[in-house]
């Protein structure tokens, strides 16, 4: 037994390479530009040290503890300070998350009209105690477009061709059970008849209650596709059929939304029990406060998938393009990328998205395009992930939607071998996925042996990835192919240590829960990565391994 507990952990090879692979990329803050429209009645900024003393109209005195923010908040005119994120702010489950994030220190400052908010913004992140100061861009669902003729059926779902992603097969394994999906959209018609009892309490963000009811259309349309009622006799078939539906309403009827109404809707949502998100919609510039909701989502071990956006440009949308996300682009009834989707270095899988039949607003259905559809068919095979293999990690979740995937069926000057900047990792293959997930739910460490994942035709990011998972206790020094270096010691006794990509748990494991494993995420062949549970993730055994 070691004497220093804080040394009690198990020290592996590639620890170097955990620190890398795990470090949260930079978030490039840009100025506004034309293409990018803002809020010009405020923007954000956030401190290093919370303010205090909130009024009961969510707002804060003008005067800080910091003089220089004070003199040109009364230089500038600024007359209102809020919270940035309100919902999350007032209530949120997680949180020192929470507060590891930021999120708590994420205010707007409130302008006069016709302010030069650039400006203003280069003043104010000048000044010590402010982390960083950026427009809350606007940003919009992407574009719907309903096509004049109904389709009989959805070809996206099964069709002679095979361009389709497969799912009567995948639903022999299972149709859904028991996992929420969040849709940070416009609302969800409650009362549409192949959406209606499944649909979870959720808030409305944009008019600050509990009443999310879609006056879009779109979250309607993009609920329908990840999870509409399915084998009862009417409408259409989602793809996990049994998967609940949260929605959070960030999106307004004109199909307006912002930075910080999706950050919060991401927090929201994970704090109420999401375990998949999805976000089809917003705009080319990233953001230090949607990148703050969507880290706080991502260690919470929440999946989240989002459409790379519809303008056939290599400006992939955020949250899309964030690595935490599965970017999803576009394909059409021949496997071809659809002609508006997206591309680019961060996109890495594409789904169907031409011609989707979908439930409309009001009632009854009509066909639709966009990337909006793309992203919910991968959140509904996460759905079935989730119910096939309740512990699985939000990266081996990745990973397996992207192993899945089949590659090469475009136009092959675009779909080449392997990862390409069109198509990703291929188009989604529920049935592939699924098979591949039965397998890893099933995989343990026995002794001193582990079995390898693999599919029976693999691509060369399933190729890369060796897995290893069982309790800590019979970990071997090296499996699969993994040098895991010397298993030093096995920690119990004390909360977990945070780690480089962040630590989901806030509280000791409960027996029989502690496990690890190894897997190359994102990687080509040699390179190492760290994974876990999206649940368990870090956690370690309750059976005294440390004192062996």
């Amino acid at each position: 037994m070691l004497a220093d507990s804080s040394i009690r952990r198990l020290v592996v090879s590639i620890a170097c390479v955990v620190c890398s692979s795990w470090a949260a990329p930079a978030i490039e803050q840009l100025p506004p530009r034309a293409s990018a429209p803002y809020e010009t009645s405020w923007f954000l900024i956030r401190l290093t040290e919370p303010l205090a003393d909130r009024g009961p109209d969510d707002s804060f005195p003008l005067r800080t503890t910091n003089l220089q923010l004070d003199a040109l908040i009364d230089a500038t005119g600024v007359w209102r300070i809020e919270s940035a994120l309100p919902k999350s702010t007032r209530q949120t489950r997680f949180r020192e998350k929470h507060r590891q994030h930021g999120l708590d220190r994420i205010y707007k400052f409130f302008v006069p009209p016709g302010s030069e908010v650039p400006a203003l913004i280069k003043r104010f992140s000048k000044l010590p105690g402010v982390e960083y100061a950026e427009p809350d861009y606007l940003i919009q669902l992407d574009a719907v477009v309903p096509d004049d003729a109904r389709f009989s059926d959805q070809w996206n779902l099964d069709q002679p061709s095979d361009a389709d992603v497969d799912a009567p097969e995948a639903w022999e394994f299972t149709v859904g059970e028991g996992v929420i999906i969040g849709m940070n959209d416009s609302g969800v018609d409650s009362d549409h008849e192949d959406l209606a009892g499944k649909i979870l309490p959720g808030w409305d963000f944009v008019n600050d209650d509990d009443d999310p009811e879609d006056d879009n259309g779109h979250g309607t349309r993009t609920s329908s596709v990840a999870t509409a009622n399915t084998d009862n006799a009417v409408g259409i078939a989602g793809a996990c059929w049994r998967c609940s539906i949260m929605p959070a309403k960030v999106f307004n009827a004109l199909g307006q939304g912002s930075h910080a109404r999706s950050a919060d809707g991401y927090v929201w949502l994970t704090d109420h029990g999401a375990r998949v998100i999805n976000q089809s919609g917003g705009g080319p510039i990233p953001s230090a406060t949607l990148y703050a909701g969507v880290s706080y989502a991502y260690d919470a071990g929440v999946v989240m998938a989002s459409g790379t956006g519809n303008k056939n440009s290599t400006a992939i949308n955020y949250p899309a393009a964030y690595d935490e996300v599965i970017a999803a682009g576009g394909t059409d009834q021949f496997d071809q990328r659809a002609s508006f989707s997206n591309y680019g270095a961060q996109i890495n899988v594409v789904a169907p998205a031409v011609a989707i039949l979908t439930a409309q607003m009001g009632g009854g259905y009509s066909p639709a395009n966009g990337n909006s559809f793309a992203g919910p068919h991968v959140s509904g095979l996460a759905g079935l992930i989730e119910t096939i293999y309740p512990s699985v990690g939000r990266d081996e979740a990745k990973h397996l939607v992207y192993s899945g995937a089949e590659d090469q069926i475009g136009r092959p000057i675009e779909d080449t071998p392997g990862w390409d900047q069109y198509h990703g990792w291929g188009r989604i293959n529920m049935q592939r996925t699924l098979e591949a997930t039965r397998s890893s739910a099933s995989l343990r460490v026995e002794g001193k042996t582990a079995t390898r994942l693999f599919l029976e035709t693999a691509n060369p990011t399933a190729d890369a990835y060796d897995f290893v998972r069982g309790e800590l206790g019979v970990f071997s020094e090296t499996a699969s192919g993994v040098n895991a270096g010397d298993v030093v010691c096995l920690e119990n006794d004390s909360l977990d240590p945070d780690t480089a990509g962040g630590n989901e748990d806030d509280a000791l494991p409960l027996p029989g829960d502690g496990f690890f494993y190894l897997g190359r995420f994102r990687s080509q062949p040699g390179t190492g990565g760290y994974g876990g549970s999206s649940r368990n993730r870090d956690r370690m055994p309750s059976s005294g391994d440390c004192s062996s």
